[in-house]
């Protein structure tokens, strides 16, 4: 089954410090609907729906300027087995999808291709046995060049459970044989649901490996000289349920994301959710070779800093957007003193049950470190605390004033 991802785990509450996603009530259709694609040429999205005791298939919905409308199935795709996970061209004209017990199929699911013409979708293609296995391959993602196709496969040969895996196009623009993304993305566990943010060169992923927030997680990763750099949990939108699947959306900064959540009535919706500029990793940028002038750059002075302006709103932890200007210096002060220590120490208001509040300070001391270590900042060198509501910095009279104990804390420790 290609959601074998939803029935591998139990379904737990959103973590209340998440970004807040909104439920796109115009696409739950069925028991469940999960792992979106939003075409901007066709003006669609695609998703695949399952209901109640019934195999899988693709649905798709066209945007109106307002709402997603017309939710229809794919009936020239979808078989009397499972299909799901669709992928699409920059342009719209080619579809990439996973179909199960297809009569050409190498043996459970494979990645198959249809293509627009005459107003309608080809007659799926199998893409062959050097992408496919005797396995199951699902959850494509295709390029925007339409070079390289990324999928999940639990075929021999990989770290784990499920891994990541890349075919690239050759010349002849024919598929090459696939290859698994390593261990530095992969793990003993399962790694699914692979989408590339071109603009941002981020690989998002999500895997139940060990140190997520439960169930499966978002990750980010970045390729750097030839290597992908460790993969990043993304705290700000994983809970303790399943996220999984996740597209650019239609709006600035705006994403299309499926999870799950305890008490509702389906198992898997399609979400949009909001995502601040400050959540990914930093792209990499190559150096501009100019002439050298020397310049002498006064060096930044701790005690001269004010973190007043990193101020949480009420039970977030998610760094403020725009990044606050004293991250910067501190981030010049850290790698001035290369030995240099330090502690960091998240506080809350006074607003709400002790337990909650001491957890919402580790988290936002922890956000500012993660921060730290992604601007190059040695993760040994720094600290962590979370102080509840304990130490107050001004008296919580009225709401502006508990504004100012919504803060972080930075304290020097000797080497």
């Amino acid at each position: 089954m290609l959601a074998a991802w939803i029935f591998s785990f139990s379904l737990w509450g959103l973590s209340v410090d998440s970004l807040k996603s909104t439920p796109i009530t115009e696409l739950i259709l069925q028991k469940a609907q999960y792992f979106p694609y939003y075409s901007n040429a066709r003006k669609e999205i695609y998703f695949t729906t399952r209901a109640d005791r019934a195999d899988e298939e693709l649905q798709v919905a066209t945007w109106d300027g307002a709402k997603f409308i017309n939710p229809l199935a794919l009936t020239s795709i979808n078989q009397d087995t499972n299909e799901g996970t669709s992928t699409l061209s920059q342009d719209g004209n080619t579809l990439i999808f996973s179909g199960c017990e297809y009569r050409n199929s190498f043996g459970g699911c494979d990645l198959y291709e249809s293509y627009w013409l005459n107003n309608s979708w080809t007659k799926p293609r199998n893409l062959g046995i050097l992408i496919n296995s005797h396995d199951w391959e699902g959850q494509p993602y295709l390029s925007q060049d339409g070079k390289q196709l990324y999928f999940s496969s639990d075929r021999p040969g990989g770290q784990g459970k499920r891994d990541l895996w890349m075919s690239e196009k050759d010349a002849q623009g024919r598929w090459k044989m696939a290859v698994n993304l390593g261990p530095q993305i992969n793990s003993s566990a399962d790694e699914q649901g692979p989408y590339y943010l071109e603009k941002r060169e981020i690989l998002l992923f999500s895997s139940d490996r060990k140190g997520g927030l439960g169930g499966l997680d978002f990750y980010q990763s970045q390729l750097e000289n030839g290597q992908w750099t460790i993969p990043m949990n993304i705290p700000e939108l994983n809970s303790s349920g399943n996220e999984a699947g996740i597209c650019l959306g239609i709006q600035e900064n705006e994403y299309f994301i499926s999870r799950n959540k305890a008490g509702q009535a389906t198992e898997e919706e399609l979400h949009r959710i909001n995502i601040p500029n400050s959540i990914w990793l930093a792209k990499k940028v190559a150096p501009i070779q100019v002439e050298a002038v020397i310049t002498k750059v006064p060096k930044i002075k701790f005690q001269d800093v004010s973190f007043d302006d990193i101020q949480f709103a009420s039970n977030q932890w998610a760094i403020p957007y725009p990044i606050p200007s004293s991250l910067g210096k501190l981030v010049k002060f850290l790698n001035e003193n290369s030995q240099q220590k330090i502690e960091i120490r998240g506080h809350t208001d006074e607003v709400g049950q002790a337990k909650a509040n001491q957890i919402l300070s580790e988290k936002r001391a922890n956000a500012i470190k993660q921060y730290l270590v992604n601007q190059g900042i040695e993760a040994s060198r720094i600290q962590t605390k979370g102080l509840s509501f304990l130490k107050p910095k001004v008296a919580p009279i009225q709401a502006e004033a508990r504004k100012q104990n919504r803060r972080i804390e930075f304290v020097l420790l000797s080497n």
